[in-house]
């Protein structure tokens, strides 16, 4: 069922919406202080010994070299290709790909952030319908083949979640946006999430993928499927992302901040898994799609507005969310605390110095029409609470830039 409202309503329209609820897998993960020293044995027990290792590269931070000195010394041998940028492209993935068709690897490894786990889960796609163009995996269950290689996730960053996703995001070079690609062989057959390594990440880049894993708490409590089960984890991360996201940002040496922003990622991702997201990242993809900006800082922006549209369809839930970043609501209404979680959720932004806007990021007055049609169109509009047209659309990229 759509809901875009410019699409005319009819009485053959199904009464009720997403009856059914789809609960999707995530994988087992290793979590804590250390973690990493042990990926040799995860990769060996997932029958592993010689690995293709995805990654961006992290240059200057060693993490692949100490990586692959793991996996050395439990009888593992790897080998990395590093071809992947931020906001992974189609032809990065298809180059990983014909990499891996060599056939000497029997494992895969992405080392990353967000960007590393998509591209290595479209690789596996391509890799296990031999080597069929990653673009004709856009959309929802498109796979029609069982996975032919496993897949170990090590995280290095708090925000994206895709280590324990069944959603890949991947540049569609030729049209300049976002794929979706949501399908359950996406998932990783073992996840790492080792605050040591999170450790690494600069005090911005923290704060992106913070706000990042803020608005998959937000947008899969407020989602329109309805998934009561997201509502727990969902909650929780918004209470550990106020709680420590000023500090892990702003003092990369508070080893409980640091933390608490790893399990709030991941919290947040098992939050959006099964009940889906909404406008922010819709936005977010069209963004990323046409001027590679930083998927992050594309949320922060968005955030506020996109809330401020969807607050009077959902006012009770938002004001669960207010209760969770430790607004005292007492007395208020739904809709008043609704407006105090916007206001402290800008708040968080200011305090993080994030001024950017989405001019600043490039946006210019004559894209805002094509990159809103994309954006409602985008499988994760699905989600949005409130019935979205192109025109709601056109105001909300207006008020962002």
């Amino acid at each position: 069922m759509s809901h875009n409202k410019d699409l005319k309503r009819t009485l053959k329209n199904e009464r009720l919406e997403y009856p059914i609820k789809m609960m999707h897998a995530y994988p087992s993960v290793n979590v804590g202080w250390g973690a990493h020293t042990m990926v040799g044995n995860d990769a060996k027990a997932l029958g592993m010994t010689n690995a293709l290792i995805v990654t961006t590269g992290l240059r200057g931070t060693g993490i692949v070299e100490t990586i692959q000195g793991v996996l050395k010394s439990a009888g593992v041998n790897s080998e990395v290709f590093s071809g992947v940028t931020p906001n992974p492209k189609d032809h990065e993935v298809m180059a990983g790909a014909k990499v891996l068709a060599s056939g000497k690897f029997n494992g895969l490894i992405s080392l990353g952030g967000g960007s590393s786990h998509d591209a290595c889960k479209a690789i596996k796609l391509v890799h296990s319908h031999d080597g069929q163009d990653v673009r004709t995996f856009e959309g929802a269950f498109k796979a029609t083949k069982a996975n032919t290689i496993p897949q170990l996730a090590i995280n290095t960053t708090s925000g994206t979640g895709s280590e324990v996703s069944c959603f890949s995001i991947i540049n569609h070079t030729d049209k300049k946006y976002k794929m979706a690609l949501f399908d359950p062989n996406c998932t990783p057959s073992k996840s790492v999430n080792d605050p040591l390594i999170h450790q690494c990440m600069p005090g911005d880049l923290a704060a992106y993928t913070g706000m990042d894993a803020l608005a998959h708490g937000v947008e899969a409590i407020t989602s329109r499927l309805g998934v009561v089960s997201a509502y727990g984890p969902g909650l929780s991360a918004i209470s550990l992302i106020f709680g420590n996201l000023r500090q892990s940002s702003m003092n990369r040496n508070n080893d409980k901040a640091v933390e608490a922003m790893v399990w709030a990622e991941m919290a947040a991702a098992y939050s959006f898994n099964s009940a889906g997201l909404g406008l922010i990242h819709s936005m977010a993809h069209a963004l990323g799609g046409m001027y590679d900006a930083p998927h992050g800082l594309c949320n922060a922006i968005g955030l506020g507005p996109v809330m401020s549209f969807n607050l009077p369809a959902c006012p009770e839930r938002f004001k669960m969310m207010a209760q969770a970043a430790g607004i005292d609501t007492g007395g208020m209404s739904d809709m008043q605390a609704g407006h105090a979680f916007i206001d402290a959720c800008l708040e968080l932004k200011a305090d993080l110095g994030i001024t950017k806007t989405f001019s600043d990021l490039g946006l210019l007055e004559k894209d805002i029409e094509g990159l809103s049609r994309f954006s409602v169109n985008d499988i994760c509009t699905e989600g949005n609470p409130t019935d979205t047209g192109l025109q709601d659309m056109i105001g909300i990229f207006k008020q962002c830039m």
